[in-house]
């Protein structure tokens, strides 16, 4: 068991295990029963942590995020319609595209 005391222990397993069981999201779940995020936040970790599994992201949580610009031609037709396309495009299908539009009326 944990080097915490184990009636502490005790009470946090058996709340953790009646919220997983309630449905209710965390902050309603500690809003109900007057518990801080916080320290529920806390407990559920030092207890995954002693089961050895690990505890999921809280919402707030930040991801690492990659953004790549793609490059992009620009075709500008008779009628003012601007088409965007990624570079790696199929010519084939860029010439359908712009034949297709170009021939549209609005």
């Amino acid at each position: 068991m944990s080097a915490h005391r184990p009636k502490k222990v005790r009470f946090w397993r058996g709340t953790i295990d009646a919220w997983k069981q309630s449905g209710q999201t965390v902050n309603a779940f500690c809003r109900a029963r007057q518990l801080t995020r916080s320290n529920f936040d806390r407990w559920r970790r030092i207890l995954a942590a002693e089961a050895g599994i690990s505890s999921p992201p809280s919402a707030s949580a930040f991801v690492p995020v990659r953004v790549v610009a793609e490059p992009m031609a620009e075709i500008v037709l008779r009628s003012g319609v601007v088409v965007r396309l990624p570079l790696g495009a199929v010519p084939d299908a860029v010439t359908r595209l712009v034949t297709a539009v170009g021939a549209a009326t609005c």
